[in-house]
């Protein structure tokens, strides 16, 4: 249901679907803090991005939750005091838990939460920090908001799946340790130095020459830090055992990603721990990496809690966030490709149509040595969504993944870029995959209108997410590929 809620516990919530009108949205806004509110007239998560088309209001594609701002940072407020609330709802028949559960066992499901690089020279970059994140984002720094069960638990499983792969990403490095005072009664040795007092108590009044209680310094990386980590991370897994049932156990990304961090922190001693505890630590130099994944933690540690049953359950608190449907359903179509005959890019295979590697880029232009580079303005590299190579042959089909309804209006962009990437790619076929109101379409393809001597053809496809449907992977495999007994 679309338009201002009911007020409850003193907020009032204006649901919307993504990329959609805010229809009656000044009803409970003050007249001046209308003028006030922060509009967004480029990529901004603030109020989830939205802005004015046409002179009217319009929501982005990012959905979540997050309090009404001004173009100051204050929150605003209805005439009766209650806190003004913001969400964004996906407008086509989806739901991000849903395409979370599909893509949890993609073997590129690591990269898809790192940084996506402009430039060539850093396409390996790691997982950095939670706002470098282009799929989820989470609004740090603000209070956490009582909200309802449904909303709840979405915002949980989304708060541990980036837990788990920012902690992974930790796991690979060394753990931070420190140097910490020990004490121990030895006995036949001496380390450190010797506590007198301590020594004449515990050991000459009893007669043991034999031993020296002393104390001494010794590297450690069982430290609160790393204790925090590993307490989230038990939290993290039990919510996912009750969140996908028996589903949670079978072999998948998250069943891996906690695999690895468990061995990893296996060592490091079992203590409770709340969000609170979280706070004051400071993460620099050599162990900055720790601070993202500690933020992460502490939403964990708050977001869920342990009944005395054992089943984990949500508190009803949740940071704000955002997530970009359009990023997200690209990698939901990456993954639906792969699961239904298309070979990953680390399929070593000499046969098959293999999918190019995630943020896969290729520069404009080829350098040449001793030679000035006059078009800096067009230069730097294009990066299609799907790169398909069948690799007895070579030949490349590109498909761009666009969010969008396709039936309002057309785009210049899209058009440009899907000419760009046939040239470039040498690809005959090209399209662009939509998501589906209702049932999956494929459209005919259509010749373009080129001057070049090959033939090259527009699909269209819209898709859904079912986990039996293949039609739209079978059209792409039989219709844009050229048939082995006819010429190239």
């Amino acid at each position: 249901m679309n338009g201002w809620q009911e007020p409850k516990d003193g907020k009032r919530i204006y649901v919307v679907s993504d990329n959609s009108p805010l229809l009656d949205f000044g009803e409970f806004i003050k007249y001046k803090d209308m003028e006030r509110l922060h509009i967004s007239y480029s990529e901004s998560r603030i109020n989830l991005g939205i802005h004015y088309y046409h002179s009217q209001l319009y929501s982005s594609n990012l959905v979540g939750i997050c309090r009404l701002k001004t173009s100051d940072g204050d929150n605003l407020y209805d005439e009766e005091g209650n806190e003004l609330l913001l969400k964004v709802v996906p407008r086509f028949n989806v739901t991000v838990v849903e395409l979370l559960n599909y893509i949890r066992d993609d073997d590129e499901f690591d990269r898809y939460l790192a940084p996506q690089t402009r430039s060539n020279r850093h396409q390996e970059k790691e997982i950095e920090a939670i706002d470098k994140n282009e799929i989820f984002y989470f609004f740090e720094n603000e209070k956490p908001l009582k909200v309802d069960d449904g909303i709840s638990a979405e915002n949980s499983i989304i708060t541990v799946t980036v837990f788990l792969a920012l902690l992974k990403s930790l796991c690979k490095r060394p753990l931070m340790g420190k140097m910490l005072r020990q004490e121990e009664n030895l006995t036949g040795k001496v380390k450190g130095k010797v506590v007198i007092e301590k020594n004449m108590r515990t050991n000459t009044m009893h007669g043991r020459n034999d031993r020296f209680f002393c104390r001494y310094l010794q590297f450690t990386d069982d430290i609160p830090e790393n204790q925090i980590l590993k307490a989230a991370l038990k939290k993290a897994k039990r919510y996912i055992l009750d969140y996908f049932g028996e589903h949670g156990r079978d072999s998948n990304n998250y069943s891996s990603m906690i695999s690895y961090c468990s061995n990893a922190l296996r060592h490091i001693s079992d203590v409770r721990f709340c969000g609170n505890d979280c706070k004051g630590y400071r993460f620099t130099g050599c162990y900055a990496y720790y601070k993202p994944v500690m933020i992460m933690a502490q939403m964990v540690l708050n977001d869920i809690s342990i009944e005395s049953n054992g089943k984990a359950n949500t508190t009803g608190y949740i940071i704000p966030y955002a997530i970009s449907m359009e990023k997200l359903f690209e990698v939901y179509v990456r993954a639906y490709l792969k699961k239904n005959g298309f070979k990953s890019y680390k399929d070593k295979s000499s046969t098959g149509v293999r999918l190019e590697k995630f943020d896969e880029k290729t520069d404009v232009f080829v350098e040449e040595d001793g030679l000035e580079n006059p078009g800096k303005y067009i230069a730097g590299p294009i990066k299609p969504d799907i790169i398909l190579t069948e690799v007895e042959t070579g030949e490349t089909v590109v498909m761009d993944v666009k969010y969008k309804d396709y039936s309002k209006g057309d785009s210049r962009n899209d058009r440009l870029q899907l000419l760009a990437y046939s040239m470039m790619m040498n690809a005959n076929n090209v399209g662009i995959i939509l998501p589906t109101q209702t049932e999956i379409e494929i459209f005919s393809p259509r010749r373009i209108n080129s001057m070049e001597s090959r033939t090259i053809r527009y699909h269209q496809m819209l898709l859904g997410i079912s986990t039996d449907n293949t039609d739209v992977a079978d059209y792409i495999k039989n219709n844009t590929f050229a048939k082995k007994d006819t010429p190239q």
